[in-house]
């Protein structure tokens, strides 16, 4: 911001003229450097300037009313969407078509009477921004306490709770199933190789990991839920890269081992505060170029969303419309401060090959970025998190206990009363229901393969499981006391052989091989064979005084070795010797 005497620094001498004439002076000087200093001057008088304010009309200065409001000071693109925009001119044209007298907006009236100057400020991309404003020695000499005029703000839209929604169709209730996906996401990262990679600040999984999350554990999961478990498990330190994966840390223990209503708390307020997680990236239709990191503050959108969601009826349904029009209305450019609709990089979402869709710049694609956002974050994720019904498609939402302790209107709900347990069976089946605890289902599936996810969960516990166990270190009594505790010392007995077995023989699986064997008519014939240096070689354990086990590779070799000592053989296998020579 500059005084005025920098400010008309800047302005060649017919547009000082003019906003001399404006202001009732002459300036009686063709000079431009002593015209400037003698209307800076003029115009720092009290008398003027009182003058001057009584001939503006309300809208002039309910705008001047606005830039003083911020500080005397509001980004250009904004201030050109509220008040229009300034026909710049040159000294001739500026003579010749005198846009002073009939100004085409509020921009151009408060802008010929010297009231609003603009500039540019370095944003901190190093790019120059424009920005509109009020000199510096006007500031204290403006008389906006004045009464007398009607400076009130235009009437702001009903509150919500004026029209509550009657009773919808299709209604979708928000559960707390985000608990159980993430408790399945910390085993699956517990069992699996997995890495994430970082582009553009986007914390993501290879595209087969999701898949198979998607496929086999996690459902119907969009890529926007799996993307918002990942993000959280980073934000609340419940998995880290360790030995080149992305695996479990142990302050995941502490999270696992909550009772449900706790966990959904400690993931919504997560989530509130999250700056890992961006929903902008996950706009069904949208497509954000963040190949130099996304554009805007995720926390900005969740803020002014809680915020309003103060005003909606607590128990009742309420018109999403209505919500996001209040704050297209009130407050815009919650996540656009300087109010710039035009730097972003979003497309038009087409399918991969297709030709690119559009760049969506401009205030009006507003409904189509900030108005689909704030949509997507109060059906989908909020929905997700167990904190809103949604009904009719998305028009209609409800807060749920869950949404209302998160806005702060009443507390957190308290956990239900004991846990169910998990069940055994003899065949090694173990079912887990999903009311279950979360820490104890994660160390089943250390050393149990997973079969189903749904209510209950089902594992299965088999020598394979067990020798993957053992191979991450997991012991045989840790296991066997695991499974007593779980079931109260009910281990069924097969159950716990198979386990007993395993500790046995450690991590050293039993063979099950072909063989191929050398029959002799009598003891005496073999007895020689294996005295021969020249057929021993190919020999390998005696299985009876009869028989003896060949080296698999080396028949054909034993077989023409027999031949040439005279000793006729009689086989059934289907290799021709000759080939292997």
């Amino acid at each position: 911001m500059q005084d005025l005497n920098r400010t008309f620094d800047n302005y060649d001498l017919p547009l000082l003229r003019v906003i001399a004439n404006r202001w009732d002076f002459d300036l009686a000087t063709s000079d431009k450097a002593s015209a400037a200093t003698r209307l800076a001057g003029a115009m720092r008088t009290a008398e003027r300037v009182q003058d001057v304010w009584s001939r503006l009309d309300d809208d002039q200065r309910r705008a001047l009313q606005t830039v003083l409001g911020s500080g005397g000071k509001m980004p250009g693109p904004m201030f050109e969407r509220l008040f229009g925009k300034v026909r710049m001119m040159g000294s001739d044209r500026l003579e010749r078509e005198q846009p002073y007298l009939q100004p085409t907006s509020l921009a151009e009236a408060l802008y010929y009477r010297g009231l609003i100057a603009f500039g540019l400020n370095s944003s901190a991309k190093g790019n120059p921004q424009p920005f509109a404003y009020v000199p510096t020695d006007l500031l204290p000499l403006l008389p906006t306490k004045q009464t007398g005029y009607d400076l009130s703000e235009p009437p702001a839209p009903a509150p919500i709770e004026a029209a509550p929604q009657p009773e919808p169709g299709h209604v979708r209730i928000a559960d707390t199933a985000l608990v159980d996906d993430m408790a399945t996401f910390l085993a699956y990262c517990q069992s699996n190789s997995v890495l994430p990679s970082d582009s553009g600040g986007l914390l993501t999984l290879p595209a087969e990991v999701q898949q198979q999350l998607k496929a086999q554990f996690l459902g119907l999961a969009s890529s926007a839920r799996i993307a918002l478990l990942l993000a959280l498990s980073a934000d609340l330190n419940l998995c880290a890269v360790q030995e080149g994966a992305w695996r479990p840390l142990p302050t995941a223990r502490q999270w696992l081992e909550q009772r449900r209503a706790e966990q959904v708390r400690i993931l919504a307020e997560a989530w509130q505060r999250s700056t890992t997680y961006n929903e902008l990236l996950y706009l069904p239709g949208l497509k954000v170029e963040i190949s130099a990191g996304w554009p805007n503050d995720p926390l900005l959108a969740r803020q002014v969303l809680c915020d309003s969601l103060d005003d909606v009826p607590l128990n009742q349904w309420w018109s999403v419309d209505d919500l996001i029009d209040t704050i297209k209305e009130v407050e815009p450019d919650f996540q656009r401060p300087n109010g710039d609709y035009d730097s972003w990089y979003l497309r038009e979402a087409t399918p991969t090959g297709s030709t690119p869709g559009q760049y969506l710049r401009g205030f009006d694609t507003w409904d189509r970025v900030e108005g689909a956002q704030l949509r997507f974050i109060l059906v989908g994720v909020m929905n997700t998190l167990g904190l809103i019904d949604s009904a009719e498609q998305g028009r209609v939402c409800r807060l749920t206990a869950y949404g209302r302790a998160l806005i702060g209107a009443t507390g957190w709900p308290q956990a239900p009363g004991d846990q169910p347990a998990l069940t055994l069976s003899a065949d090694g089946m173990a079912r887990v229901p999903r009311a279950a605890s979360r820490y104890d289902r994660v160390q089943l599936a250390r050393f149990a393969d997973w079969v189903e996810s749904g209510d209950p969960f089902v594992y299965r516990i088999s020598p394979n499981s067990l020798a993957r166990a053992g191979n991450q270190h997991v012991s045989a009594s840790h296991v066997a006391s695991f499974l007593q505790r779980i079931s109260h010392d009910a281990v069924p007995a097969p159950l716990m052989r198979l386990v007993e077995t395993w500790a046995q023989s450690g991590t050293q699986p039993a063979t099950l091989e072909r063989l191929i064997v050398l029959r002799t008519p009598s003891a005496e014939v073999l007895t020689t064979i294996q005295e021969m240096p020249a057929l021993r070689r190919f020999l390998a354990a005696t299985l009876g005084p009869t028989a003896v086990a060949v080296r698999a590779e080396r028949w054909p070799e034993l077989l023409t070795a027999l031949q040439a000592q005279g000793i006729a053989v009689d086989s059934d296998l289907d290799v021709d010797p000759a080939s292997d020579r």
